[in-house]
Order: C-alpha cells, then sequence, then structure tokens
C-alpha cells in the first residue's frame, strides 16, 4: 500500500451562376513534491480585471477589418512585410530578434512577445528553479507529478533529452572557458579533458548521481583527474570552492574507458554559473597530474530516468516518498530498495509531467500552485521590462486543461482551467495597459474562466472552411460568440484560419477563410489572422489576400442559414449554406455536408444552385471584382463574398 498518496481524481462564370474563387499534500513529504497547497482564490470577475485599453489597441488600418500576423523565428523580413505591417496589419506576434526593426516600420502596431507559463522549459525553467531557491520555495511545488509510471511521446525544437547536460565547458576561471555544450550530445563530435590546472565542468539543472562518459581516446599516459562538486558560490553565482566527490561506483579507469560514475549528490551541493551559464549543478574533472592534455570524450551523458533510449517516446517513472525517509528529494539504494514496486524514480523531479506533445523537459506546470503564480507574475514583470518596445505578452498552450487523466497525477488538476485563468488575470492586472493574450486553440469551454478574467485570446487554426462541416461550423461559431459574450471590455479575439483541405495561396481556400471570418467577425472586437498556425515561418505572402482591403462594411446581423438540402454528389448527406449581410457585401459559406460523422468532398459534383435578393459582384482573392452576377454554385467547403452591385 502506497502511503504518500491515494488515487484520484485533447469560381468561373456560368451565365449568371458563378463558382466563388474558380495538490493534496503528500503524507511527510512536502518538501518533496510541493508544499502543502494553500487553498486558490476564486477567479475574480470581469470587472475586476484591467479597466484600461491595451496600448495600441484602436490602431486599426480598415475599418470593417482588423488583422493579426506572426513573424516567427525564421519568417523572412523583406519588403512585402515591412509593407503589409505599415498598411494592413493591425497586431504583430514578433520573434523578440524581430521587435526593433518591426518597431521601427511600424511604431504604433502592437507586438506581443511569445512566452509561456503551461508549460515551462530551456530559460523559463531555469528561471523558476533559480526563483525558488532564492525564495526558499520547494522546487516541485511548479508541477505536476505522475502518480505511476506513465508512458509519453513526442518532441519539439525546444525540448531536450533528459540525458544531455546543460553545461559542459572546459578551462578554468583565469584562462578562461570553451563552451562545448552544444556538441556533447552528439556521438560524432568530441573535447579533451584539459591539461593539469583545468578542468571539465559538467552541469544539470537539478542534483544527479550519474554520468556516462564515452571515451574515444586515452590522452597522455600520465594524466590524471579527479571529480569535484561545487559545494559554494560567489554573490555573482559563480562557484569558487569545489569539495572531493565521493563515488558510489567509477567504471571508467580514471576516465580512460568509457563508463559509469554514480554517486549520491552531496547535502551541500550548490547550483552556479560557469561560463555565463544558467545556474547549474556542477560537477568538474579537475586535471591533477601529465603535461599533455588528457582523453578525448565523445559524448557525456546522464541517467535515461525515462527509458527513452534516444527515441521521442518513454514512460516517466513514480517516485515513492514514502521511502523518502529523510526528506531530501532523493532516494539513496537502501531507501531504493525500499520504494513501491514500479516507482523507480531516484528524484522526485524524474516524476515530473511532461507537456503532452511536446515531448521531454517541457514540464507541465501547476497554476493552482500559489508559489508558482507568484513567479509568473514576477518573471512577466521582468519580461516585459527587458522588453521596453514590447505591447504585452502571448501566452502559448493555454487549452485550460491537461492532456492526461486526473487519476494518472499526484497533484489535484479540477481546478486547472479556473487557477489558470486567474494567473492571466493577474498578470493582465499588473502590467497595465500591455496586453495579456492567450493561445486557447483547442480549449473550448476551458478557455472561458481565461476570458472572464480580461484576457484577449487567439483561437490558432480554429477556422478550417475546407475541412468542417456545418456541425463543426456551428460549434465553433457558439465557442466564439460565447467568449465574446463574457469577455472583458478591453480584450480582444483573433481567429486564426487553417487550409486544411486546401492551400494558403489557393484563391479558393483564401476567400473560403475570409467569408467564413466576416460571418463569426467582429469588426471592433475581432482580429482575422491567415494560416498564424501552417508554416508560420514562412513569407507572408503565402499567408495573405488582397481581398481583406475592399470595404464590406459593417455587419447588419448575425449569420443565419440561408439554405439547406441534400448533397448532389451524395444524397444520404445533408449541406447547409450560411450567409450574413454587410453594409456592402453578403457573404455566403458551405461548409462540407454531413450526416452521423460521414462527411460530403470539395469537388465540381458537390455544387449547389444559389439565387441571391440582388445583383452582386463577387469579390476576387486578388481583391478584384468580377462582373455583376444574380445566382452562384457553391461547392462543398467553400465561401464567397459578394459585393453589391
Amino acid at each position: 500500500m502506497r502511503s504518500r498518496r491515494s488515487p484520484r481524481l485533447a469560381l468561373e462564370c456560368l451565365d449568371d451562376r458563378v463558382l466563388p474563387g474558380a495538490v493534496v499534500p503528500l503524507a511527510n513529504a512536502s518538501s518533496v513534491i510541493g508544499k502543502s497547497p494553500s487553498p486558490s482564490p476564486s477567479p475574480k470577475p470581469p470587472s475586476q480585471s484591467n479597466s484600461q485599453a491595451p496600448v495600441n489597441s484602436d490602431h486599426q488600418n480598415y475599418s470593417h477589418i482588423r488583422v493579426a500576423m506572426l513573424a516567427f523565428s525564421g519568417t523572412p523580413l523583406g519588403n512585402f512585410e515591412s509593407n503589409l505591417l505599415k498598411n494592413s496589419v493591425d497586431l504583430l506576434i514578433p520573434n523578440t530578434q524581430y521587435l526593433d526593426r518591426y518597431n521601427t516600420a511600424a511604431p504604433n502596431t502592437p507586438q506581443l512577445l511569445y512566452s509561456n507559463l503551461s508549460n515551462i522549459y530551456l530559460d523559463l525553467y531555469t528561471d523558476w528553479l533559480n526563483y525558488a531557491d532564492k525564495n526558499k520555495d520547494n522546487r516541485e511545488a511548479a508541477f505536476f507529478h505522475a502518480d505511476h509510471a506513465l508512458a509519453f511521446s513526442g518532441d519539439s525544437g525546444s525540448s531536450k533529452p533528459v540525458t544531455w547536460f546543460w553545461g559542459v565547458s572546459t578551462g578554468s576561471d583565469s584562462a578562461g572557458w570553451v563552451d562545448h555544450t552544444p556538441l556533447t550530445a552528439k556521438s560524432d563530435t568530441s573535447f579533451q579533458l584539459p591539461k593539469s590546472g583545468q578542468s571539465a565542468a559538467i552541469g544539470y539543472p537539478d542534483k544527479f548521481r550519474e554520468i556516462n562518459f564515452n571515451i574515444a581516446s586515452k590522452g597522455d599516459a600520465k594524466w590524471s583527474g579527479t571529480l569535484e562538486y561545487a559545494a559554494a558560490i560567489d554573490s555573482k553565482g559563480n562557484p569558487y570552492y569545489w569539495k572531493p566527490l565521493t563515488t558510489l561506483t567509477n567504471t571508467t579507469a580514471g576516465f580512460k574507458q568509457t563508463g559509469k560514475v554514480t554517486f549520491d549528490p552531496p547535502s551541500d551541493w550548490k547550483a552556479g554559473s560557469i561560463n555565463g551559464s544558467d545556474p547549474l549543478f556542477y560537477v568538474r574533472v579537475r586535471s591533477t597530474g601529465g603535461t599533455g592534455a588528457g582523453p578525448t570524450v565523445r559524448n557525456v551523458l546522464g541517467a535515461d530516468y525515462v527509458n527513452a533510449k534516444g527515441t521521442t517516446k518513454g514512460v516517466i517513472p513514480a517516485f515513492d516518498s514514502s521511502a523518502d525517509k529523510n526528506h531530501d528529494g532523493y532516494l539513496n539504494d537502501a531507501e531504493y530498495a525500499r520504494r513501491a514496486k514500479g516507482d523507480d524514480a531516484r528524484f522526485a523531479y524524474q516524476s515530473r509531467l511532461f507537456y503532452s506533445p511536446y515531448g521531454q523537459m517541457r514540464f507541465a506546470t501547476n497554476p493552482s500552485n500559489a508559489d508558482f503564480r507568484a513567479w509568473s507574475l514576477d518573471y512577466s514583470k521582468r519580461f516585459m521590462a527587458a522588453h521596453p518596445g514590447s505591447d504585452g505578452i502571448f501566452f502559448d498552450n493555454s487549452t485550460g486543461h491537461l492532456q492526461t487523466k486526473a487519476t494518472d497525477l499526484v497533484e489535484p488538476s479540477a481546478n486547472y482551467a479556473n487557477d489558470y485563468g486567474l494567473m492571466l488575470g493577474n498578470i493582465d492586472r499588473a502590467i497595465g495597459t500591455k496586453w495579456v493574450l492567450a493561445n486557447t486553440s483547442g480549449a473550448g469551454d476551458n478557455a472561458l474562466p481565461i476570458v472572464k478574467q480580461g484576457v484577449s485570446f487567439l483561437e490558432e487554426s480554429g477556422l478550417r472552411p475546407l475541412a468542417q462541416n456545418y456541425v463543426q461550423f456551428e460549434d465553433t461559431a457558439k465557442m466564439i460568440a460565447d467568449r465574446l459574450k463574457v469577455m472583458g471590455p478591453n480584450s480582444y479575439a483573433i481567429l486564426d484560419t487553417y487550409p486544411a483541405g486546401g492551400s494558403p495561396t489557393d484563391p479558393r481556400t483564401q476567400m473560403s477563410e475570409l467569408a467564413y471570418y466576416y460571418l463569426l467577425a467582429d469588426p471592433k472586437k475581432t482580429y482575422v489572422m491567415f494560416n498564424g498556425g501552417y508554416e508560420p515561418a514562412t513569407t507572408w505572402s503565402r499567408h495573405w489576400t488582397n481581398a481583406v482591403k475592399y470595404n464590406v462594411g459593417q455587419p447588419k446581423g448575425a449569420w443565419t442559414v440561408m439554405a439547406t438540402g441534400r448533397d448532389p454528389s451524395n444524397r444520404s448527406l445533408t449541406f447547409k449554406v450560411y450567409e450574413r449581410q454587410y453594409d456592402n457585401a453578403l457573404v455566403l459559406y458551405k461548409p462540407l455536408a454531413t450526416l452521423k460523422g460521414a462527411n460530403g468532398s470539395l469537388g465540381d459534383a458537390s455544387a449547389t444552385y444559389h439565387k441571391l435578393p440582388g445583383k452582386y459582384r463577387v469579390l476576387r482573392a486578388d481583391g478584384t471584382l468580377g462582373p455583376v452576377v444574380t445566382s452562384v454554385l457553391l461547392r462543398n467547403g467553400e465561401g464567397t463574398v459578394l459585393i453589391k452591385a
């Protein structure tokens, strides 16, 4: 029986017819996996959210529509992008490195910098660890932990295998350091253990107990080295006092052959910075003998505690805190022998939940924990201060839920959405007129507690006109309408399109995306984003249609059903056509026909004829108008914007 926890609770002309576009606390373990949680306050009502409008929120190039764009790492910065930013884009989410350039090109356009709070990794991760240490918070307070062995799979550009060390340098403080960190995880690169008087320093964000040396050559026969750990750091965070490291095993034969070193992490081990690294727990191999270079290390790796074996899937182990008799978050050999069967984590941190589907070392965070919420606010303030040219923060992965069952976790997660919303709401209020924008893609109703806090939202890849049937369209429309009803007076919605079933440069796809957006839009409260979640690092010319520039005027009411009937290409399916009147236009959209989960095709055989309530001209993707028509043919997954003649 496990005493540490109890079970608990993702168009071409045809006469006048036209085809448009032809914590429950652990027993005796408060110092291991989170402090005893303090009650989370209930989210404040919208009236208590930021009452001031965000900086430059009145910036709008066209009276009938607002446009948002992404400029992530890899996005070209050519004349096309610059001209579009100056004349058409009303909100930008750029990579940090582009901030100053885009501010120069369009100083009145709000720019929001990317960040994350639902999962932390890389410098976000080390920032939390450093903050926790300085404030004497439990490092594990920020995270969810696996209640039992939990399989995972996934990868991302910002994940790292758990085996990779985060700092590997050779040299000394007096002679300088050479950074080998990017190379040490690769089997085809190498570095030498340095000559006498210098060291090879190996660091990891958390305490560890295992180093695997892959030795390529022995080096000078008289070379020798000893293992030491950082026992004290100076006021600048640099290690200055090192002690000998007592090992449990060492099969490297004095670092002359491939082998493993294991040890119990010392109680006085301190995290420090070497060669400008983030604070890490360092072990060094200090050269003590010989005049020549030491052995050549092909790579150096830590423990593969998730048993991934170089792949992107494995098993997160559970940590048996009841076996941790001294409550230091680590099981020595004697404690490990008494652990519950199947609980194979040596350290409490090894049971942290990875945020699906992004892979290793991207840890799911617990917004219900007060210490983590305090860090999130502190970090956001520092982040904004470090980038004064930014108008706010874009928080990715704000889905309001975890893709993990509650019974898989040690900590309770029932209040996740409310507490996540409270966390973002606190940041929104604290940074005043700066924006807070949350990526709520896939959140559904879980986004409501976030939106109620006065936070603006982006529904990434939410509008998929060539891939959604009419049931999905109506669900999407209801979801957006529900959020608009509860959102704060000074918050906004960005509706992103996705070209599934088509191509971002295809006129049919472009006009269908625009028509879908116009059916749901509020010209003052919503923005359209074209294919932001699709090829985000490509040129904006693949994400743009000049039809946006045509002034359709203001909407004259909500969308309605214009027509319904049997799909001509599959009579067992039903189609619907939706319409919305604007001052200067009629917008039509026909999703995929459907019945009981079966969807119709996009082909010409699915086209249906619809008489128009007057004379119109079809708005083309390039912004020009077609001839006057009094009826149209619409295929499944097709939309059109018809300008009054």
